[in-house]
């Protein structure tokens, strides 16, 4: 009997200390002996956000209008970005697609009573065989008008332009629910937007040159990258928060790219841009980023992305790849961030 007693004694003793270690790992930081306002702000919004996640897998799993997402997010890999410099000072000059032949052919005129017409009259009739034959007293000189110059943006002088939307609530916006997202996530979508709607033409060339002229350069956390002049003021804002943020600032950066036109690595069959398997990658419109992909890498489901970063990169209008698997059921991506507010904000 007594033995019993302190059995149970013991038992209630372990179940108190387990549930005191539970109670203190959830709302204590290690080694800090107080609540920590910090990790309860972290909890509840976690909470939330699990909620609003479970609530939009669950509205598209019972809906009827199914997207297959596995093999359309998902857009990083370990490749080198392309670090384009473009000088301000840069003029697109047309190009001639035929030539007008001006030099007439003399045709032999038999011999009549008839005055034989003059080499100026020759040349006119053959160029327009309508024309009089008498010619104008004085041709008129046409002034060629100069070619403008046409300013590119230069990646040491950004763009001012607009100012960043705060969102509050990011899991609630149109990119994050998986019933609608796949509407403005389409290579269409990208070129109308951030190419301005150019006739896709030569392997992506023209899509390419167009994006080209709005590419400038952004510094986050000490690293320069560059992305489209379009979304300059997001990647911007985002960058003043970082480094504000004491979490951010002690993250180490050892790789990080931006603007690479290319194809989407998950999404293509190919990744020649010349071949119709291609689909163009965000990060080929400036518009995506990739930070630390040894450690965040495409399909892994440890990362050391800190939540604070991704936070402020959500924030401010791009949907994080981390969350790829939990909302579409796709590759999980957490080195990978790409702003989609412009391009989905009209989404209901």
């Amino acid at each position: 009997m007594e033995a019993s007693r302190r059995n149970k004694i013991i038992i209630s003793l372990v179940i108190s200390l387990m549930l005191t270690l539970l109670v203190t790992r959830t709302i204590f930081f290690v080694g800090i002996p107080k609540i920590n306002a910090e990790k309860v702000r972290r909890i509840v919004k976690n909470t939330k956000d699990n909620l609003t996640i479970f609530k939009n897998t669950f509205a598209y799993k019972i809906s009827s209008n199914k997207i297959d997402y596995s093999q359309t997010l998902g857009d990083s890999s370990a490749v080198d970005y392309k670090m384009i410099a473009i000088a301000p000072t840069q003029t697109v000059l047309p190009t001639m697609t035929g030539q007008i032949n001006l030099t007439p052919t003399l045709v032999p005129v038999e011999p009549t009573n008839t005055p034989i017409p003059t080499p100026t009259e020759i040349i006119l009739a053959k160029i327009s065989p309508t024309l009089s034959l008498k010619p104008p007293t004085a041709i008129p000189t046409v002034k060629k008008k100069p070619t403008p110059t046409v300013k590119k943006p230069s990646p040491t002088t950004p763009p001012s332009i607009g100012t960043p939307v705060k969102i509050s609530n990011p899991l609630d916006q149109p990119y994050y629910n998986p019933s609608i997202a796949y509407k403005c996530y389409t290579p269409e979508k990208f070129i109308e937007v951030y190419a301005n709607d150019v006739t896709s033409t030569n392997c992506y060339q023209s899509v390419q040159t167009e994006v080209e002229k709005n590419i400038t350069s952004v510094s986050i956390l000490g690293h320069s990258i560059q992305v489209h002049k379009k979304a300059y003021p997001y990647f911007k804002a985002v960058a003043d928060e970082l480094s504000k943020n004491s979490v951010a600032k002690a993250y180490k950066i050892n790789s990080i790219g931006a603007y690479n036109f290319r194809c989407n690595v998950n999404a293509s069959n190919s990744s020649d841009l010349c071949n119709k398997g291609c689909v163009l990658s965000t990060h080929a419109f400036g518009i995506s980023v990739d930070i630390n992909w040894d450690e965040n890498c495409n399909g892994c489901s440890t990362y050391t992305m800190p939540m604070e970063i991704v936070d402020i990169f959500e924030s401010y209008g791009f949907r994080w790849g981390g969350r790829y698997k939990s909302i579409f059921g796709s590759t999980i991506d957490p080195m990978h961030f790409e702003f989609l507010y412009d391009l989905c904000k009209d989404l209901n």
